[in-house]
């Protein structure tokens, strides 16, 4: 089991600040007899706390400009410095960093492949942003940040201090505009709600999302009382049942309609918190100059798949000095850039990273290999594949590669939708893979994989035929080529309906 070492000794102490409950079931909530434990300290103001899927922490030392990072082992070191004042961060799915860097007023992504940093928003409308503040995914390849500013300078770049959304696409509008001064920000855990702290009215508001970047009327769902809650909310999570853990003088905790679960104490004023750890059911608080930890009896919300692409028009003009650990001196990696494949009567948009190899059977027409995810063996590979008539039918495919992972654990989502070269069925499979050593329609030794993925397509081309576009591997690698594949033949996700075999 990995064990999370304290810089500075067990706060034993600290049982005498445990939770302060106000509803019954925070006990079920906070494993027992827990309270908080310095991990880090001696930091001059701590924010933005992150859990990576690879197993570490970051978390923001704003006045120091650094983004600091915690290993299971107790290790700490600089992630990122200077980091342009970095505040709220947040990772993927496949390991990417999305942060708000406040002193360099953009929102960035950091590749996890190469440690490349990409300006994802550094203006709005030919203005600079405030100060960007928080942000979180939406599960739809998108995310929202919101742009207050903080500290003696109350002069503002924008005309509002607002919540933006940037699409898959990098494309960013505004959504939010007649709040005070939005911070913390979070995307329910079924994608359907926005909330958005109001501090200076200690209100938490919730947002319906009618579509991604699109949110109905908001209306305030918790005020904190002046006494118990002091100024805030500050930065926010989510558990996987859907409550929400607001920092105001303490981590106030709410259900998903913003009813008063309970108020757990922390030695210094908390600023924001996340969930992480080995099985995710450690919390993370970022309070004033120290990170602080506690043990929980439940996990965090998932990390989204993917957040957005930067638009072409992003400026690059202010640039930062990459992660040491993932940095690759000298050595150009083009990530971003993309190559045209036609393939008989479709045309593919794959990243120039995915290597082209020779068909491995006679079946396939073309067959790619996107890069490893660190760690992850062996590659993954998509092959597309085309046969006469439909193979089959929709359905029929979509059985058999349902059939090809075992029933245990196995999770299964199939879509539809439509995209410029026809309509497309899209099979999202994951769990334990039964991989044939003799080609995808060998009735021989099948070799159990756990921990695979397998996005596969039924693709019809009108009048053309039918394509099939398989990408199959270790499930960190597909997941973060997932976005790629799906942007390859032209899909939107977003768009997509829930599809059902008859």
């Amino acid at each position: 089991m990995i064990v999370w070492k304290r810089t500075c000794g067990l706060l034993a102490a600290l049982a005498g600040l445990a939770t302060s409950v106000s509803a019954a079931d925070l006990k079920d909530l906070v494993a027992s007899n827990a309270a908080p434990i310095k991990v880090v300290g001696d930091c001059k103001f701590t924010e933005g706390p992150a859990y990576s899927p690879k197993g570490f922490l970051l978390f923001s030392d704003i006045p120091n400009s650094r983004i600091v990072r915690v290993d299971s082992d107790g290790t700490i070191s600089d992630f990122l410095k200077p980091s342009g004042k970095a505040n709220g961060l947040v990772f993927d799915a496949a390991g990417h960093l999305y942060a708000c860097q406040g002193g360099a007023q953009r929102v960035v992504k950091i590749a996890i492949q190469d440690g490349k940093i990409e300006p994802l928003c550094d203006n709005y409308e030919g203005r600079s942003l405030n100060s960007p503040n928080d942000l979180a995914l939406d599960g739809h390849g998108g995310l929202y940040f919101t742009d207050p500013r903080y500290g003696s300078d109350t002069k503002i770049d924008q005309p509002c201090m607002g919540v933006y959304y940037i699409d898959s696409l990098g494309k960013t509008t505004r959504v939010i505009d007649n709040l005070q001064r939005p911070n913390g920000i979070l995307v329910s855990t079924d994608r359907k709600t926005l909330y958005v702290a109001e501090p200076n009215k200690r209100e938490l508001w919730k947002y319906e999302i009618t579509m991604p970047g699109r949110l109905g009327p908001g209306k305030p769902i918790f005020t904190g009382g002046e006494q118990d809650d002091g100024h805030g909310p500050d930065g926010m999570c989510l558990d996987q049942q859907g409550n929400i853990y607001a920092t105001y003088k303490s981590v106030v905790v709410l259900n998903a309609d913003g009813g008063l679960i309970g108020r757990i104490a922390v030695p210094e004023h908390p600023a924001n918190c996340t969930f992480g750890g080995p099985d995710g059911k450690t919390l993370f608080i970022t309070a004033t100059t120290s990170l602080y930890s506690l043990a929980m009896n439940v996990a965090g919300a998932p990390l989204a798949e993917s957040g957005p692409r930067p638009a072409p028009q992003i400026s690059r003009t202010r640039s930062f000095r990459g992660p040491a650990r993932l940095t690759q001196d000298k050595k150009e990696v083009a990530s971003e850039e993309t190559k045209e494949v036609v393939i008989k009567d479709i045309k593919l948009k794959l990243p120039a990273t995915w290597k082209q190899e020779d068909p491995s059977n006679n079946l396939r027409l073309a067959q790619f290999t996107p890069p490893a995810v660190e760690g992850d063996k062996p590659s993954t590979e998509l092959y597309v594949a085309s046969f006469p008539g439909d193979g089959g039918g929709v359905d029929q495919n979509l059985k058999r590669w349902i059939d090809q992972f075992t029933n245990e654990a196995r999770k299964v989502k199939m879509t539809t939708g439509d995209c410029d070269q026809g309509t497309y069925y899209v099979s999202d499979i994951s769990g334990t893979f039964l991989q044939s050593s003799g080609g995808p329609l060998a009735r021989g030794k099948k070799t159990p994989m756990p921990g695979y993925r397998s996005l596969s397509v039924v693709l019809s081309v009108p009048a053309k035929g039918v394509y099939f576009l398989r990408l199959t591997g270790p499930e960190k690698t597909v997941t973060a080529a997932a976005q790629a594949f799906r942007q390859s033949f032209g899909a939107d996700a977003s768009k997509e309906k829930e599809y059902e075999m008859k």
